[in-house]
């Protein structure tokens, strides 16, 4: 299984800090996100979409979906405009 921990734009769309989906690859995972919370649009034709960065584990940015995932990794979605 796959968390995602959602930050900014996309917590306040899904109502929710955090969920867990299951997914082989970074598009499956949002995919199934996506299925919750049809409001979230991460991908756009197949690419990630420039409003939103994502962090696997925190320890690097990725935006392949085609990106494995473990069984226990997180995925943190983020609004590219969060920070300071």
């Amino acid at each position: 299984m796959i968390t995602i921990e959602l930050y900014g734009v996309p917590r306040l769309r899904a109502g929710t800090a955090r969920l867990t989906v299951a997914g082989s690859s970074v598009g499956e995972a949002i995919d199934a996100m996506s299925v919750a919370f049809p409001s979230l649009h991460v991908f756009a034709n197949g690419e990630l979409h420039p409003a939103y960065k994502l962090s696997l584990n925190g320890e690097r940015f990725v935006s392949d979906r085609a990106t494995p995932l473990n069984d226990g990794d997180t995925l943190l979605l983020l609004s590219a405009d969060v920070g300071g």
